[in-house]
C-alpha cells in the first residue's frame, strides 16, 4: 500500500464505532497523530464488533469482511487503513 502523504494542511480524521460504546477517533495531520475516545457523534467512518475494532487500530483487517462497513467512498477508507497500518 502507498504511504500516507497528508502534505501542508492534510489531515485524516477516522472515527471507529463499536455500537453502544464510545467512539475511537483517529487523527493525523502535519504535526502528529493521536488515538483518544470521544462520544458517539456524526457518521461513523468504520462501524464493527469490538474485536474487528482492536484488529483495526493494528492495522489489521479480519478475514470475513461482513464484520465491519464502511460508508465513507474508497479514497478516505484507503487513507485510513494507511493510517492505521503506520504508512
Amino acid at each position: 500500500m502507498a504511504g500516507l502523504d497528508l502534505g501542508l494542511g492534510g489531515r485524516v480524521e477516522a472515527r471507529l464505532r463499536v455500537p453502544g460504546t464510545d467512539d475511537v477517533l483517529v487523527t493525523a495531520d502535519a504535526g502528529g497523530a493521536s488515538i483518544a475516545l470521544a462520544p458517539p457523534e456524526g457518521p461513523a467512518t468504520i462501524e464493527s464488533d469490538a474485536a474487528v475494532r482492536v484488529l483495526l487500530l493494528w492495522g489489521r483487517r479480519p478475514a470475513d469482511p461482513g464484520r465491519w462497513h464502511s460508508t465513507v467512498g474508497p479514497e478516505e477508507l484507503r487513507r485510513v487503513r494507511a493510517l492505521l497500518s503506520g504508512c
